[in-house]
């Protein structure tokens, strides 16, 4: 059950990754592959890891090598190696340090985002706990970077060198870890959590690309009259010499291409709006709040499962100093872009849920079907 929180499938020595077997995007379609690790069954210090895909739509292979090389028993301290060619989704959020059920809620985060950029990585880091609540990370990569859609940088073209280092931090004081032979597990995840990456590009050792990029995450929850509460605040800044997959594209997850219903299905995220176009919102500095407010009641329809819900409201405002260097086809997000909505979990008594999302404000459009996402979650527990 551990391994399965972490979102592991374990078999003797090997822990396969249970978020590489598949996904699907617009860029790649479907993406069918495997990760495997080697666990502490094999070494109590050494721990090789690989992992392929191959997508349908592009018809590409790809893969990453590395080695994780734990230093300590008594607490994270793990250096790794590896290398990597894969494909990634242009502007995303950070989600360095954070914890395996996060990343799996972002996994069909790009189900209509078509914006991919290759990437061929050689990089090094080094993970560590300074203390129970506040943890580490130092990375180093060298990196080619080419764009997979139809764009041009400056006079840099659409294929650059890039050098960079990367401090990652996590805070978070309320939560309760203990030591297995197989790393630190939070056996109970408490709150405030505060998510933070700095990144610097250098022009050394065959640099293109000079810039700076730094984001934040802050999460909150607490339990009241009123129900459950979750707040999310995050935001970005980037500047210097810097292509557009080192700015932010402000996630969305509706198909801007298509005026057909099913354009606006997708799935909850951590950060993403259900009702934006994907790949068509950028900026080089923003701010994005969100609230999840769960009612302080349950109720039952058909079988034995419990039902509730859950309301949404978020938002986020930014801009773009330079956007004209950038030349491809996208939006500035320089107006607060705003969200409802409500989730009703276990629909019907059954193992999923149904949320339907509306815009409103100045993005706000005079077609109804413009302004409206649905949302399908599976309630695994």
């Amino acid at each position: 059950m551990t391994q399965l929180l972490r979102g592991n499938l374990r078999y003797k020595m090997i822990d396969f990754d249970l978020t590489k077997f598949f996904s699907y995007d617009k860029y790649q379609g479907l993406r069918l592959g495997a990760g495997v690790k080697l666990n502490e069954k094999f070494s109590k210090t050494f721990s090789p890891y690989g992992y392929f895909g191959y997508g349908f739509k592009d018809h590409r292979w790809k893969y990453g090598l590395g080695l994780d090389v734990k230093l300590s028993s008594k607490r994270t301290s793990v250096f790794r190696v590896d290398y990597v060619d894969d494909v990634f989704a242009a502007g995303r959020f950070s989600n360095n340090m954070w914890d395996m059920m996060m990343k799996v809620n972002d996994i069909n985060l790009d189900l209509h985002n078509a914006t991919f950029y290759k990437n061929q990585k050689w990089g090094a880091s080094f993970l560590y706990d300074i203390s129970n609540s506040l943890s580490m990370k130092i990375a180093v990569n060298k990196e080619k970077q080419e764009a997979l859609f139809d764009y041009q940088y400056k006079n840099f073209g659409n294929s650059f060198d890039n050098t960079s280092a990367t401090l990652s931090l996590k805070f978070a004081p309320n939560d309760k870890n203990i030591m297995t032979p197989s790393g630190k597990f939070t056996y109970e995840k408490g709150y405030p959590q505060i998510f933070m990456n700095y990144e610097k590009g250098f022009k050394t050792l065959g640099g293109d690309l000079d810039y700076h990029r730094l984001d934040a995450l802050i999460i909150h929850q607490f339990r009241s009259k009123l129900g459950f509460t979750n707040i999310k605040l995050f935001g970005g800044i980037s500047s210097g010499t810097a292509p557009i997959w080192k700015n932010f594209e402000i996630a969305g997850q509706r198909d801007q291409n298509s005026d057909n219903w099913s354009s606006a299905i997708n799935t909850p995220t951590n950060l993403g709006f259900a009702t934006m176009p994907s790949g068509t919102f950028f900026a080089d500095k923003f701010v994005g709040f969100k609230v999840s407010q769960y009612l302080p009641f349950r109720f039952k329809t058909f079988g034995s499962k419990y039902s509730n819900i859950e309301l949404e409201y978020q938002s986020a405002i930014g801009g773009f100093k330079n956007s004209a260097d950038h030349q491809f086809q996208f939006q500035v997000l320089d107006h607060y872009y705003q969200e409802v909505g409500f989730i009703w979990n276990r629909f019907l008594g059954r193992n999923f849920g149904v949320g339907f999302s509306y815009r409103l404000g100045y993005y706000q459009t005079s077609q109804f079907k413009d302004n409206f996402g649905i949302k399908f979650r599976l309630n695994i527990l």
